[in-house]
């Protein structure tokens, strides 16, 4: 039997299910998903694009978890979530999320713009981590 490892993680809240608005009951998570299509032979361009996003994400303490995703050769997204929408708000103007700012890349690289979709995580499962469990701290309101 393999030894796990203990992550400290942070709860998105000390409830794990407390409502950030009463009549929509969710966690209090807010993320974004965004869809990036590159045309065929820009493939590269937009896996850097993701990944230069990554590097931003890094620097920004609210922001977490990230995911920046290929669905396909051609199709990648980009999955997201704050804690708070103050903190999704300074993701969008922070070194992660001012990327999207780069047009002339981004009319080269992309078959299209962007879709961005802003979206509340409803469930979660916060109890395990790329297969190690994790324990949890609350984070303090």
């Amino acid at each position: 039997m393999a030894s796990q490892t203990t992550i400290s993680f942070p709860n998105p809240h000390s409830s794990w299910s407390a409502p950030t608005n009463p009549e929509v009951p969710s966690m209090q998570i807010h993320g974004s998903e965004a869809s990036t299509p590159g045309p065929p032979g820009h493939e590269d361009h937009v896996a850097g694009f993701l990944r230069d996003i990554n590097d931003g994400v890094n620097k920004e303490p609210g922001t977490g978890p990230w995911f920046g995703t290929r669905f396909s050769k051609t199709s990648f997204a980009i999955f997201e979530a704050f804690p708070d929408q103050a903190r999704r708000h300074d993701h969008d103007v922070g070194p992660g999320g001012t990327n999207f700012l780069r047009l002339e890349d981004l009319k080269a690289w992309l078959a299209w713009p962007a879709q961005m979709y802003r979206l509340d995580v409803l469930h979660g499962k916060f109890g395990v981590l790329f297969g190690e469990e994790v324990n949890s701290s609350a984070i303090s309101e």
